[in-house]
This record gives C-alpha cells, sequence and structure tokens, in this order.
C-alpha cells in the first residue's frame, strides 16, 4: 500500500472524474462523495457531524452552486450519517433498509425522528458498533480513548435523521451518461453497508469496506461477509476507489487492504486451533506486516477479540 500521500489536516473536495469528487476527512476523519448530475447533486454521506456537514454542503455549493437532489448513506455509523440534517429538507435520504432499521430500533424508541443522542454509550455504540462495551469493558483504561474521542463540544448533541427510502438489494439512478449503482452484498463491516458504483467514470465508494493506511476497526463485523464483499469489488473494473477513512486508493490498494483482514481471520483460527483462550489470544496474536499502520496499537486486541468471538472461539 503506498501511504505516502499525507492527509491534510483539513478537510478537502478532491476531484476524481468529471462530476464525481470526493470530500476527504482531515487527519483519516470520514470521507464522503458527490456526483453532479442533470438534475443535481448526488451526495454520498454527511460526516458525523452538524459542523462538519455544513463545511461539506459549503464546499458542495462552492464548486458546484447546484441544489442537492438525494443523499445516500452507505450504513448506519454515526460518522457517516450525523450529519444528514444539514442536507435532508426537501430531498430523499437512501440506504439499505437494515440501515434504516438500526437507527430506528436504537433510537425510534424516543419517538418520531429526528432523534436527539447526548450521552456517550449510545454515540459509542453507533460509531463503532452496539457491542463495543463488550469489546471494551469500561474498567479497560482503553476506554479512556472513547471518552476523549467525545469530548469536544461538537457532540454534546447529535440530532439524527434517518433514511427515508431503503432497498433490499440494488438500487440505481439512470443518467445520460450511465447508471449510478448502490449494491448489497450482506452483512461485512456493518450488517446494511452498500457500495456506489460510477462505472462510466470508473470510481466507486466503498466507504467502510476499505480502510486506508489506518488500521480498521471491527466491531460487529462479519469479517467472513467482509472478505467476500471485497472479493467481489476485486473482480470489477475500477480504477479509483474511495474508502470510508483515508487516501484514495487503487486496486492494488484495495487487494492489500482485503489481504489485512485475511491475515488477521488467518492468524485467529490458528489461535483457536492452538487452544489459546480470548485473553490469551488477545495478548498474543500479532501481524507485525500491518503493525505500522495508524490505531493498530490501540486496536489491535479488541480486533482480536471480536474475531475470535466471530470465528467461534470459546473463552
Amino acid at each position: 500500500m503506498n501511504a505516502s500521500v499525507q492527509l491534510s489536516a483539513e478537510p478537502e473536495l478532491r476531484p476524481l472524474a468529471t462530476g464525481v469528487h470526493a470530500w476527504i476527512g482531515a487527519g483519516g476523519d470520514s470521507n464522503a462523495g458527490v456526483i453532479d448530475t442533470p438534475d443535481g447533486l448526488i451526495v454520498i454521506d454527511a460526516q458525523q457531524h452538524a459542523g462538519l456537514a455544513r463545511r461539506f454542503r459549503d464546499a458542495l455549493d462552492a464548486a458546484y452552486g447546484k441544489p442537492v437532489r438525494a443523499l445516500i448513506n452507505t450504513h448506519y455509523h454515526f460518522d457517516h450519517v450525523a450529519g444528514n440534517s444539514i442536507f435532508a429538507a426537501g430531498i430523499p435520504i437512501i440506504a439499505h433498509e437494515i440501515t434504516r432499521r438500526r437507527l430506528e430500533a436504537r433510537l425510534g424508541t424516543d419517538g418520531p425522528p429526528p432523534w436527539t443522542v447526548t450521552d456517550m454509550e449510545t454515540m459509542a455504540g453507533m460509531f463503532y458498533g452496539e457491542n463495543i462495551g463488550d469489546l471494551v469493558p469500561k474498567t479497560d483504561p482503553a476506554w479512556s480513548w472513547f471518552e476523549q474521542r467525545f469530548e469536544p463540544a461538537d457532540y454534546d448533541r447529535l440530532e439524527i435523521v434517518p433514511p427515508t427510502e431503503t432497498f433490499a438489494d440494488r438500487f440505481a439512478f439512470h443518467l445520460p451518461d450511465g447508471a449510478i449503482e448502490l449494491d448489497y452484498f450482506g452483512p461485512a463491516h456493518s450488517d446494511g453497508d452498500i457500495v456506489v458504483q460510477i462505472p462510466h467514470a470508473g470510481v466507486v465508494f466503498l466507504s467502510d469496506l476499505f480502510f486506508y493506511g489506518r488500521f480498521p476497526w471491527l466491531g460487529d463485523c462479519d469479517l467472513d461477509g467482509w472478505i467476500g464483499a471485497l472479493d467481489i469489488m476485486l473482480q470489477r473494473n475500477f480504477d479509483v476507489i474511495v474508502p470510508g477513512h483515508g487516501n484514495v486508493g487503487s486496486p492494488a490498494d484495495l487487494a492489500w487492504f482485503r489481504d489485512l483482514l485475511s491475515a488477521l481471520r488467518r492468524a485467529v483460527d490458528n489461535a483457536i486451533a492452538g487452544g489459546s483462550t480470548e485473553e490469551a489470544a488477545c495478548a498474543e496474536v500479532q501481524l507485525p506486516d500491518y503493525a505500522h499502520l495508524s490505531r493498530y496499537d490501540e486496536w489491535m486486541r479488541f480486533n482480536v477479540r471480536s474475531a475470535y468471538r466471530a470465528r467461534g472461539g470459546s473463552t
């Protein structure tokens, strides 16, 4: 993986192809995107709080000066949907039906949307997966990392607007130059991940199915499904691949990341086969080829724990 291109300290709107831009988050924050169409802009994801969403929207206004016709949510995690309210007025928000159900199940008991979230534990679960309390007990010193993550005032109050239109397997916008295709391959990084493909431009937005230059957070993923989804995408013809976090990548970068997930699965399987308990595996399993990545030191043992449970290990 060529991770030599440094991420900006500020988010930036980066051109990818005619009428297609990626919004690259500062320092590895969540990415987003936009596709220009004759009927307005199609926006892909909405950032992790209203302040960043406004910056993204202002950048789109400056670059295009056109209205937004639709917003796509790639999955339910708040770092991709908590800015929905900044785009939501008068447009559809499109996602997989599981994304809507996930948000509704956790937040909908408070009444109709928008839903207000102010407590850190709910935010942590909706950013990192609802099993985070099992993966990182509050008694673990690592829990303080997550507490600090949500200390800035931007997270004092999140207003969550859910998707308004959902689909099960495939959805498409049909344009003069070709279709914009939304595909669902089953549970992967989350249980409702979709990919946004623009075949005529050679660009695909994979969101958190792909991390570039950062060790991923597994959370409550389906690791086999995640690797399987990447295998499908590696058979398709895209030159430019936008990750959920980090720089824009290539098919070679995606294959490298797929191999990272496969190496983690294999190492955990070997630990289970060797009789290691969960805690022993968390302490022992290492991936030295990937130890240079950002967040490896902070997240590796919790990813091992997640994979150990998913692979059927016994505590």
